[in-house]
């Protein structure tokens, strides 16, 4: 009992020091402060609280800084995490046009680029175990149990959700899983190869965002959106989401 206690005590401490780092950073915010609040937000998420919220959080203060890179990089982690919240869609989809580019492909409507991102890939990675441990329990209750008919509606039924949800999960996991990177320089140098001897390909501007193929060493190569034209760029000049 007194462990316990003693548990809950410390929970209430951090719970109450958290609080009064929200509220110091909310202050900051408030008055301007923009970059302050921002180092206690980056303090947040270094210190363990890695929630949707210290990153939208985050990339707000950066946004109002004016650093576009740093407000879609964190943005983009808040998506990650919570991919139906509102809020974070707009700003991550308002400071993508800020850039020049869009959240939503092409030829794609918004509605389906909401449900196809409705759940987050841990929350399908879920619901796939969730369906998993519904159809083990209903084969045990058919095999050893009464009510054989309803038992057998109930395995077909768990059966299909496992398969829609694992299917759904592998289905975003190829691309979710595929990193990205937002360029954090000035300009950064995409060249036709991973070495500072091959040409230049192409220049691109700071806050865009760009897909990683392969790495060989500090090298890291890349590309624009859906192109298909792979380039490659000095790790130094991004920072991967």
């Amino acid at each position: 009992m007194k462990y316990f206690l003693t548990l809950i005590s410390l929970f209430l401490m951090l719970s109450c020091s958290a609080q009064g780092q929200n509220k110091t950073a909310q202050d900051l915010f408030d008055n301007g402060n923009y970059l302050g609040a921002a180092e206690i937000y980056q303090e947040q998420i270094n210190s363990g609280d890695k929630s949707p919220y210290s990153y939208y959080n985050l990339g707000n203060s950066y946004f109002k800084a004016g650093d576009l890179d740093k407000a879609l990089i964190n943005y983009y982690r808040a998506f990650r995490l919570n991919p139906r919240d509102k809020d974070i869609i707009n700003n991550l989809s308002f400071t993508l046009e800020k850039a020049g580019q869009s959240l939503i492909p092409e030829n794609m409507p918004k509605t389906v680029f909401l449900t196809y991102n409705y759940f987050s890939l841990k929350e399908l990675k879920g619901l796939a175990f969730l369906g998993l441990w519904l159809f083990a329990i209903s084969v045990a209750f058919f095999v050893f149990f009464k009510y054989r008919r309803f038992w057998l509606k109930t395995v077909i039924f768990s059966l299909c959700l496992t398969l829609f949800f694992t299917g759904f999960y592998l289905i975003r996991a190829k691309k979710d899983l595929q990193d990205l990177a937002v360029v954090i320089a000035p300009r950064a140098e995409l060249r036709s190869g991973p070495s500072e001897n091959f040409p230049v390909a192409l220049n691109v501007p700071r806050a865009q965002l760009l897909e990683i193929h392969d790495r060989k060493g500090d090298w890291i190569e890349v590309s624009l959106g859906n192109e298909s034209n792979f380039t490659w760029v000095q790790q130094k000049y991004i920072e991967i989401i």
